[in-house]
């Protein structure tokens, strides 16, 4: 079969287009004829070898988590799908090995493709969504009525945040680039914020009587761009409010043990700090395609470009200011 092969540590060029053996699905696998994967800043990670002490790899390799195909066989013990069946993905392995022909999904990882969307769109969703619904959902507990802020509001993870903010009953605030202004508020924001003229942490209050008196602050602020730290936005999260970010790293590791000591001073009002990395979850993939069946969620496609050029679409999503995601054919 062929793959995009990354054959060490570096730059785009040392991806290479080669003929490799085709994978086998062991207990509890599936093999998925890959039509397209999607492309994440994870990848480019590896790829530059930033994470080689969280995930560290050997080559040749192949990068790339987000899949939409058909299943071409099942492994033992597969009892929830069959050959033929369109599905999409996050793979759950190491460091993915989506960017190919073939490739090896986890049952408890997959779910059937949303009908209602294309190859391309459907492999832009499994990350990202996984990565917008479990940050909301799940760490931050986003309920109807309370104000969110989502950084980064135009991108891949931000741009699915909006409409899972907004289908949730939350009041949104997207923080996005000027050319984005109009896109972010498409998606479901009650406010855009451009980060180029404004500082959304330091906002005065919308203009409307019925605003409570508190009304510039957030109580989930969800740094989808990885761009902001807790220490900037703490003074925007109303008491007990929630900060989440996508970047791991000390200065979050710092900022939940001090906001863990001041929950043990006053459990109820003191902010939050939480960092997420996207787990794999059919089920919640499901979710995901729900709100997609509903009409409340759509994914945006910033580009699709060739697998024969993964190097160009890792140039672009480095370069950064995207509306939505890039996504490779295969």
């Amino acid at each position: 079969m062929q793959a995009a092969v990354l054959t060490g540590y570096g730059g785009g060029e040392r991806f290479e287009l080669r003929e490799i053996r085709r994978p086998e699905p062991g207990p509890g696998q599936l093999l998925v004829r890959v039509l397209a994967a999607g492309v994440n800043p994870i990848d480019w990670k590896l790829r530059q070898g930033s994470l080689r002490l969280l995930l560290p790899a050997s080559f040749p390799l192949v990068l790339g988590f987000d899949v939409a195909g058909e299943v071409a066989a099942v492994g033992p013990e597969v009892a929830d799908f069959e050959p033929g069946d369109a599905v999409y993905a996050m793979l759950d392995s190491r460091h993915g090995g989506g960017y190919a022909e073939y490739a090896i999904a986890g049952q408890a990882a997959a779910a059937p493709k949303p009908e209602t969307l294309t190859w391309e769109e459907a492999a832009a969703i499994p990350v990202a969504g996984l990565t917008a619904l479990q940050a909301l959902r799940d760490l931050a507990g986003l309920q109807a009525g309370e104000r969110a802020a989502v950084t980064g509001a135009a991108g891949g993870v931000g741009h699915l945040a909006v409409q899972i903010a907004a289908a949730a009953g939350a009041r949104v605030t997207a923080v996005a680039g000027p050319g984005h202004q109009d896109f972010v508020r498409r998606l479901g924001a009650e406010r855009a914020v451009d980060y180029t003229r404004e500082d959304f942490t330091a906002l005065a209050p919308p203009e409307d009587a019925n605003q409570p008196e508190d009304a510039d602050t957030y109580e989930v602020i969800f740094d989808a761009a990885g761009a902001y730290d807790f220490a900037g936005c703490e003074p925007a999260l109303a008491p007990g409010g929630i900060y989440v970010t996508t970047r791991p790293g000390p200065a979050i590791f710092i900022a939940q043990l001090r906001a863990g000591l001041a929950r043990l001073v006053d459990r109820r009002d003191a902010r939050r700090a939480a960092t997420l990395r996207a787990k794999p979850r059919g089920e919640d993939l499901t979710t995901l395609a729900e709100l997609i069946a509903a009409g409340r969620l759509r994914p945006a496609i910033d580009r699709v470009l060739p697998l024969a050029e993964v190097r160009q679409a890792h140039a672009a999503g480095e370069a950064g200011h995207l509306q939505g995601k890039i996504v490779l054919r295969c």
